[in-house]
């Protein structure tokens, strides 16, 4: 069995250790409860897009056979979410 690496595996890994980072955190009160809402709402977060890239990946890998092509879709792929996420954040604020 040939592993492939492609962006979208880069970003599930990523969140999804962020994710159990922010779990095993110590959760002691840092003197308001909102600390601790946030915190829940990141872990909430980081899981959806790590399962989101893991099936997005899985989707790209169905449609477009070759690695390389992969990569190239995928980067992209990363890259406008990014810049759309950045665009929405700065035309809301």
């Amino acid at each position: 069995m040939k592993l492939k690496l492609t962006p979208l595996n880069i970003v599930s890994a990523v969140f999804l250790t962020i994710a159990v980072l922010l779990l095993l955190e110590d959760n002691k009160p840092r003197g308001t409860a909102m600390y601790l809402n946030i915190s829940g709402i990141l872990i909430g977060f980081s899981f959806l897009v790590a399962v989101i890239a893991f099936i997005s990946d899985q989707i790209f890998r169905r449609f477009v056979p070759e690695l390389k092509k992969i990569w190239i879709l995928e980067s992209f792929f990363v890259f406008f979410t990014v810049l759309l996420i950045i665009i929405i954040k700065v035309s809301v604020s």
